[in-house]
């Protein structure tokens, strides 16, 4: 958002529009997560707020947030409902992990401590690795295996950003607990935006160290939030696995 030739309303009012996107974004998550049964549509529309925000990032917001957001929904929705297969699997074993941490942390059994170690650890490797495969099936076109791949791999190699990925969320996280009525405003559409501006910054760097994208480059790839959202989003992107 750039507040260059404009006073100080004009900056108020910017945003104002920038908060109320984020409000409506946070509304279409939901749905769209409802929509999809809340296993199959979680991944797709975290993926599509994502690609929105991140158009709301570059300063290109789109002329209408609703439309873009379901065609970016709907275009990818299979694909992306194969994409989230591992980390459902994952979070299912978490539950059970947490659920056996408690039975033995009430019996006081020591093994309790180390679940409580594996579930932590298991939790922060999941998170990151999710936030890191909508991220990149925000920006680019690529089998589901090459994005599990890549998804797995980037946290770990990049500790940095890791590091202001954990530190930003448990901020973000800490903030929504205290202030509950934020969480059905803008409980979501927040943490991916913050998410996606702290990974996409990451994928950036990345390119042009002589490394090969996941996909298509920027100028090839339609739900970047440098080119504009189409009918078709997908149509142009190119398959592509990291090195």
């Amino acid at each position: 958002m750039s507040d260059a030739g404009i006073g100080w309303a004009g900056r108020v009012m910017a945003w104002l529009r920038f908060a109320l996107a984020l409000v409506v974004l946070n509304l279409l998550f939901i749905a769209g997560t409802l929509a999809g049964l809340i296993v199959f549509g979680l991944f797709p529309a975290a993926v599509a707020t994502s690609i929105v925000a991140a158009r709301l990032r570059a300063g290109v917001p789109p002329d209408s947030i609703v439309r873009d957001f379901v065609i970016a929904y709907r275009s990818q929705f299979r694909h992306l409902a194969v994409v989230s297969i591992p980390f459902t699997l994952a979070t299912l074993l978490i539950a059970v992990d947490l659920v056996a941490f408690q039975t033995l942390a009430a019996s006081g059994d020591p093994l309790a401590a180390v679940l409580f170690a594996v579930f932590l650890t298991s939790t922060l490797l999941t998170a990151l690795a999710a936030f890191a495969a909508v991220s990149i099936c925000s920006r680019y076109r690529a089998s589901a295996r090459a994005t599990w791949r890549y998804a797995i791999v980037l946290p770990l190699v990049s500790p940095g950003m890791s590091v202001s990925l954990i530190v930003s969320l448990g901020v973000l996280a800490y903030a929504l607990m205290a202030f509950g009525v934020l969480v059905p405003l803008v409980g979501a559409s927040v943490p991916l935006f913050v998410a996606g501006w702290i990974i996409d910054t990451r994928l950036a760097r990345l390119a042009p160290a002589g490394r090969p994208e996941i996909g298509a480059t920027v100028a090839d790839n339609p739900v970047h939030p440098a080119a504009r959202v189409v009918s078709s989003p997908l149509h142009h992107q190119r398959e592509g696995i990291p090195a």
